[in-house]
């Protein structure tokens, strides 16, 4: 087996997972080789061989794919219609809107954006914007921290941080999708 030495081998992981085996829905925080869920403060090492291994405990998967398709699974037996009181998520992006073909005009830097189990919410300067599932044509993860959100006639383009975790508002609007669809086993989340 080929074995990838870098101290910072786990950096940026957090782009990938957003739902702990432990603990369901969270947030993680990578630093060097560790992983670290936010809730339990569980930390997984990812090691030279490309393994996950749990510090202190018994991890449930050898490789960030199985992880990945566990993830997959827990969002596809998740009924977020339920998710429609609280965020799911809140977090500090900023906020264009974009022209294609053109460019992108900057409406918002550091803005509050939550996301919910039937729409995305996000607060600027001129009010709080509410752009339900069922107004969104689609949702698409751009590069490592950005995502377009395609509602009626504009495109709005989120950019987060570093370790901004796109996916997740992917797979809980085409969850939503598939649940109103009446698709309820569906197995694509948009990716």
């Amino acid at each position: 087996m080929i074995k990838f030495y870098h101290k910072k081998s786990a950096e940026y992981l957090e782009r990938a997972v957003y739902v702990c085996p432990f603990c369901g829905l969270s947030e993680f925080e990578s630093h060097g080789d560790l992983v670290t869920c936010k809730k339990c403060n569980r930390s997984v090492r990812y090691l030279p061989t490309k393994e996950l291994e749990g510090v202190g405990f018994e991890f449930p998967f050898r490789f960030v794919a199985e992880w990945y398709d566990y993830q997959v699974d827990f969002v596809n037996a998740l009924n977020v219609l339920e998710y429609d009181e609280a965020p799911m998520y809140t977090e500090s992006v900023d906020l264009y809107e974009v022209t294609p073909c053109k460019c992108k005009e900057l409406i918002a830097e550091h803005m509050q954006i939550s996301l919910y189990g039937n729409r995305v919410e996000w607060v600027t300067a001129e009010g709080k914007t509410v752009s339900a599932f069922e107004d969104i044509s689609s949702i698409a993860v751009l590069g490592r921290n950005k995502l377009n959100i395609y509602c009626a006639d504009k495109i709005y383009q989120l950019k987060g941080g570093k370790r901004f975790n796109a996916l997740k508002y992917v797979h809980i609007y085409h969850r939503y999708k598939n649940i109103i669809k009446g698709d309820q086993n569906e197995q694509f989340l948009g990716l």
